[in-house]
């Protein structure tokens, strides 16, 4: 080989190099460099939202790091991380913030980075510290590098979400809540970065009764940041639909939970649930994505059963007998109990058998495809359309309940509605007084307060018997123990308000809803057949008295009208006594009428006056003192008018 075979195959090689260069020119130019668009890549990357403007704010030191690690920086950034567990075990506190800076700047985009080292600040490394405010300092750590990530990710509405479920669930829930409440809420610097961020601390949405910055409250800002990023068209990524849309409104609901546990039992507490439970019925109106082909709203189970009642009778209608038949071959495969339970007329039917009624129509499978082929053909394709209908309607029920139970939508929904109410803010008021009545040693008070509070949560267990499975029953429950040690007695009397939650927790150490339900039902049922019994014994008495009552009032009128006879006989011979001197005595002076008027009056006085035993006793006198006064008359009595007016007022 001579030098001219060498120099041509140099020359060779530096033209195959400088045409390379023309498509990796092309291909790679930036978007701000002469052509428009920029080269293939850059419009692909502006194309899918890719460009690392477009992912977030562009990190100068990020971008020397990925260049100087040389195509290397997977092997680079699994050494780090390797590096930040040593430390984190070695207790090198600022090492470790060091190195996670370092694998963020090489993996800027990768959710788990800032998700997990995040995580191992507030939790792992905060519990090395003995002083609670230490631990805090660590926490605010790990949401400031939650915040970095969300500037560096501006479409991971994931990080988003977990940065708001971070404020809420590790500075609301953790075992140091009440101190990190107390430490959130006078953290100004804390305070100013999250005004930078453009979260609304300063609002009345992330305010608490104290009017500081309440965690909860912040922390679903935070969520309905991210609500808004996905409504704007970002997807939800490794996260489903269902989760990420139920944690804001529930951070409500703990916030009015939190504050009540502080001590704030008044109207403010009502306002918060008030507020809570309308968080809880527009996350209920929203589109929720399923994993089939449609989407669900949570609170419109009972308008969707509705409109399957309304289809299925639109098709009993329709089909005309064939339904029926269906029907009944359905109620043939249940067991004799469901098919006699079902038999019976419901105004005729038991407790047992509404239960087992009930339950039986629910499990009632009528094959509505049959039913449709065995209509008219003049009616057919109607009873397809509503069979498919009827279909649709089934799965959409099936997974609007299923979704439900997952975040036990119910029960959120009714704790917000009950706890909204006077009477539960009142007795959560008074467990609490009572509570800190019996640690000063009040027994008297304490005891009051508390057999307060038990008939008042008993109401509310008879309106809402859902709650029973709340954490509320267990401190409850607590608080009935201590209720037991004060008034040194561990028997409960009959009448007890909470009998029923009692037992049920004293058995099982927890409550179903459904157990209690039953319990409460059949004690409701044997207190009201109580009451009957009463009550009858209770007429049965009062008729027997009312019997008596009449024999006694029979038997004084029978005496009154003897004693209205004898009163009438005794009036008409006074009268005929003193009518009987105006016949004799043709005169009679003006004073010896008068004197003889005052002795009638008088008589008429005593007899009304004294007892109607008494008024015979007293005429013999009223006639005597006439007859006395009538000789007087007569031999005194001069001649002149004053006779004739004397019996004229006697009369009157």
């Amino acid at each position: 080989m001579n030098r001219t075979t060498v120099l041509r195959r140099k020359l060779v090689y530096l033209m195959i190099l400088v045409v390379m260069l023309i498509p990796l020119y092309l291909l790679g130019q930036p978007s701000g460099g002469g052509g428009e668009g920029g080269g293939r890549l850059a419009q692909l990357r502006g194309k899918y939202d890719i460009a690392e403007s477009d992912l977030g704010e562009i990190s100068p030191a990020s971008e020397t790091m990925k260049l100087a690690s040389l195509g290397l920086r997977g092997v680079a950034a699994s050494l780090l991380w390797k590096k930040s567990h040593d430390y984190r075990v070695m207790h090198e506190w600022d090492r470790l913030k060091a190195t996670l800076n370092n694998i963020a700047l090489l993996q800027p985009h990768f959710d788990k980075v800032w998700e997990f080292q995040a995580h191992n600040l507030a939790y792992n490394v905060s519990t090395e510290f003995d002083d609670y405010r230490q631990r805090y300092e660590m926490v605010r750590e790990g949401t400031e590098f939650l915040t970095k990530g969300v500037n560096q990710n501006r479409k991971a509405p994931r990080l988003v979400w977990y940065t708001g479920w971070f404020y809420g669930q590790k500075m609301g829930m953790s075992d140091e809540k009440k101190q990190f409440r107390r430490l959130f809420s006078e953290d100004e610097k804390l305070h100013e970065d999250l005004l930078e961020e453009d979260i609304a601390v300063d609002s009345p949405e992330a305010r608490g009764p104290t009017n500081k910055p309440d965690n909860w409250l912040v922390g679903r800002l935070w969520l309905n940041r991210g609500y808004d990023l996905v409504e704007s068209g970002v997807q939800i990524r490794r996260q489903t639909p269902l989760n990420f849309y139920e944690t804001g409104p529930k951070w409500r609901l703990k916030h009015a939970e939190a504050i009540e546990s502080e001590g704030v039992l008044d109207e403010r507490a009502q306002n918060a649930w008030q507020l809570a439970s309308t968080d809880w019925k527009a996350f209920g109106n929203r589109s929720v994505p399923t994993t089939a082909a449609f989407t669900i709203k949570l609170g419109q189970l009972d308008e969707l059963i509705r409109q399957r009642e309304d289809k299925i009778d639109t098709l009993e209608e329709v089909a005309g007998d064939a339904y029926l038949k269906a029907r009944a071959k359905a109620i043939e495969k249940l067991d004799p109990v469901q098919r006699d339970a079902l038999s019976t007329p419901e105004g005729e039917r038991t407790k047992s058998q509404e239960s087992i009624a009930s339950k039986a129509e629910d499990s009632i499978s009528v094959d509505y495809d049959s039913v449709a082929r065995a209509t008219k053909q003049s009616m057919q394709l109607q009873a397809l359309q509503l069979v498919e209908d009827i279909k649709d309607l089934d799965e959409r029920i099936l997974k609007t309940e299923g979704y439900r139970k997952q975040i036990n939508y119910p029960y959120w929904d009714t704790l917000a509605l009950a706890e909204q109410e006077e009477r539960t803010v009142r007795a959560r008021r008074l467990i609490y007084e009572a509570e800190k009545a019996n640690a000063d040693a009040e027994l008297e008070k304490a005891i009051g307060l508390y057999e307060e509070a038990f008939d008042v949560w008993a109401e509310i267990f008879d309106d809402y018997p859902i709650l029973v499975i709340d954490d509320t029953a267990q401190d409850l429950y607590e608080s009935l123990r201590r209720y037991r040690i004060a008034i040194d007695s561990d028997e409960m009397p009959e009448d007890f308000p909470l009998k029923a939650f009692v037992e049920l927790m004293g058995e099982y150490g927890q409550v179903d809803q459904d157990m209690y339900e039953q319990v409460r039902q059949t004690q409701k049922d044997l207190a009201a057949k109580r009451q009957a019994e009463l009550e009858a014994a209770e007429r049965l008495l009062e008729e027997e008295a009312a019997k008596e009552e009449a024999e006694k009032k029979a038997a004084a009128e029978e005496e009154s009208t003897d004693e209205s006879d004898a009163e009438m006989k005794a009036e008409d011979a006074e009268v005929e006594e003193v009518a009987e001197p105006e016949t004799t005595e043709p005169e009679t002076t003006e004073s010896e009428s008068e004197e003889s008027e005052e002795a009638a009056d008088e008589t008429v006085a005593e007899a009304d006056d004294e007892a109607e035993m008494k008024e015979d006793a007293t005429e013999p006198e009223s006639e005597a003192e006439t007859s006395d006064a009538e000789p007087s008359v007569e031999e005194e009595a001069p001649a002149g008018d004053g006779a004739t007016d004397a019996p004229a007022e006697s009369d009157e």
